[in-house]
């Protein structure tokens, strides 16, 4: 028997009852859904097909949640902006040197602002209304284990815990990852530690990086309806540590998560080997294995070069050995991958390096390398959308189609870098999708049910008077008219008739749905049974 609990969204209590029927992985549904009224309209608009999805068969198709839990430069470059017009050596450039110029309390009460604030619900509402179904949420390891001589604050978990209540409530898969290890994994302004790695220098290092991730796993394991994905680590680098090194950690880490979490999926960079080379980062005896690979145009010499059509035509050359892995060893999915194929973001380099589209990047390029006989960074290639040309934004979109193609269609998915950002347009996946360089699917992230779940929906009904906001009776009532309008119903409910209108109600639904009504119950939250 399956149980459908509501109170308001008439949608909602109908998506439920398809998630229920379709035996979908249990997920229960937001605390604040819109009102009926909203939602109806939105249904009419919305085929059948599209309320199929989230099944086996839908490709991971998500966003990064960047830049919040583990701060990077040019994703929120005003957070070390506050310290331009100090000397060079004292700007931060990195999370590590943030904290420590801001101090313990100071880099509390900042961060915890940016936590509060960079990422909130409505994000989520609105990327899972434009085909986002699930979330990566990167995580410094600092979050689970911090020691006194290092600068980091934590006080991350509750506002992860948070986030992902809202994937809860908005129906979005997570993959936690943990995106920066003790003494960087790549010397990267994105492992929260720019410089020289120390990583696999230390058993001590490793050590506390099993211990970050055994934590991290475990949330995973306390919110098993929300959290699909562990990554055990991004972007451990094979120019800084040998892959017999990478691939033993690996194993001893996928020991671990499968001694707390036997059945999620266990995700692994491919440390920017070729394809051809990942099999020696997989054992035979792992399951539910993913590879993950990061997929950009701009951080090589050559394809800054590149004119337009030759990124286009770059796509398909650089997946064709990826999807031949997919096909025969374990899944990927690309982890990391944007709408640029400049340099020009700010700080996208890192805090004070140049660019090699301007020729700037110290030690990388010493003369211009667009493609053109003169190379700035404005316009088109600069920071203000406002000033895209109508070609400019063209190509955009022909670019993120092109790579959507392969990795929607013949991968396992995909998780666009970033969700937002505060000035880097084409890294940007709410402004892409706004602006429409970014395409839209259909919503598959619906919230989801088992057998044993029990759905609540607390709108706020319109009332006409204080006696009628006060009855539980009245606001019932009210949801069972917005179902029955929604099936198409030509009913007026009346309260004291509740029983009868239930029984109509539940007989439509069940029609609807092509199953009988006794197959499930609904009630409402105060007891009003049916």
């Amino acid at each position: 028997m399956k149980s459908l609990t509501f109170f308001g969204s008439a949608i909602g209590a109908l998506l439920l009852a398809l998630a229920a029927v379709q035996a979908l992985p249990p997920l229960p549904a937001s605390s604040d859904s819109q009102p009926a009224a909203a939602v109806s309209t939105q249904i009419a608009a919305t085929s059948d097909t599209e309320l199929e999805g989230d099944s086996d068969n839908t490709p991971i198709r998500g966003a990064n949640i960047g830049g919040v839990f583990l701060i990077e430069p040019f994703i929120k470059p005003s957070l070390f902006d506050q310290f331009l017009g100090r000397n060079k050596a004292d700007i931060p450039v990195d999370e590590w040197t943030l904290t420590a110029a801001l101090g313990k309390v100071e880099a509390k009460r900042q961060l915890e602002e940016h936590w509060d604030t960079f990422v909130t619900r409505d994000h989520l509402e609105t990327m899972a209304e434009n085909g986002i179904n699930w979330i990566r949420i990167p995580i410094g390891y600092w979050a689970f284990n911090l020691t006194d001589d290092e600068p980091y604050v934590d006080g991350q978990v509750p506002y992860i815990e948070r986030l992902l209540g809202w994937s809860r409530d908005v129906g979005l898969k997570v993959e936690l990852d943990l995106h920066g290890a003790p003494g960087s994994q790549n010397g990267y302004d994105n492992s929260g530690r720019r410089g020289v790695p120390e990583w696999l220098h230390s058993r001590i290092n490793v050590d506390r990086t099993l211990d970050a991730l055994a934590k991290m796993t475990q949330i995973a394991t306390d919110w098993s309806d929300v959290v699909y994905g562990i990554q055990i680590l991004n972007e451990p680098s094979r120019w800084k540590w040998a892959v017999k090194d990478i691939f033993a950690f690996y194993n001893e880490a996928y020991d671990l998560v499968r001694s707390i979490a036997p059945d999620v999926l266990f995700m692994i960079h491919d440390t920017f080997l070729g394809p051809n080379e990942w099999p020696t980062l997989v054992a035979p005896r792992w399951t539910q294995a993913l590879m993950d690979t990061h997929i950009y145009q701009m951080f090589d010499n050559y394809m800054v070069t590149m004119n337009e059509t030759a990124h286009i035509d770059m796509v398909a050359k650089m997946a064709e050995d990826i999807t031949k892995f997919d096909k025969s060893n374990i899944g990927v999915v690309v982890g990391e991958f944007s709408a640029a194929t400049h340099d020009c973001t700010k700080y996208i380099n890192g805090l004070g390096r140049g660019s090699r589209w301007e020729g700037t990047l110290e030690g990388i390029a010493d003369r211009p390398l667009c493609p053109f006989s003169t190379c700035s960074c404005t316009g088109d290639y600069g920071s203000n959308y406002t000033e895209y040309s109508t070609h400019y934004k063209r190509f955009l979109r022909n670019y993120v189609d092109a790579q959507l193609a392969i990795y929607d269609q013949e991968l396992a998915g995909w998780f666009f870098w970033n969700f937002r950002t505060e000035g880097a347009p084409e890294w940007d996946y709410i402004l892409g999708v706004e602006q429409g360089w970014i395409p839209s699917f259909p919503r598959t992230a619906w919230p989801k049910l088992n057998e044993s779940s029990a759905i609540v929906f607390e709108d706020a009904p319109t009332v006409h008077s204080a006696s009628e906001a006060g009855s539980s009776r009245y606001q019932f009532a009210k949801s069972l008219q917005g179902i029955a309008t929604t099936l198409g119903m030509a009913t007026d409910i009346e309260i004291n008739a509740l029983t009868d209108t239930v029984k109509q109600v539940k007989d439509a639904i069940a029609t609807r749905l092509g199953i009988e009504a006794d197959e499930f119950v609904f009630y409402h939250k105060s007891d009003e049974a049916a």
